[in-house]
């Protein structure tokens, strides 16, 4: 072979090599730090009216719940009213403590007819009922969402 040819080979190796470690750090960033950089994002419509905060609302036994089943926050419960985001994030609604769920890993709305789950381009994946999502999809009594290590539970009275 060539030296030239040689050289070159090097060069594109070198090449490729900083293009994975650019896309590596860019998957970590967007993680750790729940910044949107559009790699991967999930077009999911916006819910039809804004809704307040479960967080901040009182609790009522009529309303749907999101139930951890495992993990840290097991037994924490949200009352499932207008939009809630789960993840790592500290701005989400249900805030998990888990290394493997993204900072805004999904997010739950309801539409017309039922409460309806959106992976929000998480690294790991959202798992209903053992299946991993990849559009938006309908869950109700009883399903189990898996974000990350933890297992979540749709509660209708």
């Amino acid at each position: 072979m060539s030296g030239l040819l040689i050289g070159g080979l090097k060069v594109a190796f070198i090449a490729l090599l900083w293009l994975f470690i650019a896309l590596v750090a860019l998957v970590m960033r967007r993680d750790l730090f729940a910044v949107s950089t559009g790699v991967g994002e999930t077009n999911v419509p916006a819910p039809t009216r804004p809704a307040p905060n479960p967080k901040r609302r009182g609790r009522t036994a009529k309303a749907p719940q999101l139930v951890v089943l495992d993990g840290a926050g097991k037994g924490d419960t949200v009352p499932l009213r207008g939009e809630i985001v789960v993840g790592r994030a500290a701005d989400a609604t249900l805030d998990l403590n888990d290394d493997y769920a993204s900072g805004e890993h999904a997010r739950f709305y309801r539409d017309e007819e039922s409460w309806i789950v959106a992976d929000l381009g998480s690294t790991n994946g959202t798992i209903v009922n053992g299946l991993r999502i990849t559009r938006p999809t309908r869950v109700g009594d009883g399903d189990i969402v898996r974000i990350g290590r933890t297992n979540l539970q749709v509660v209708e009275p």
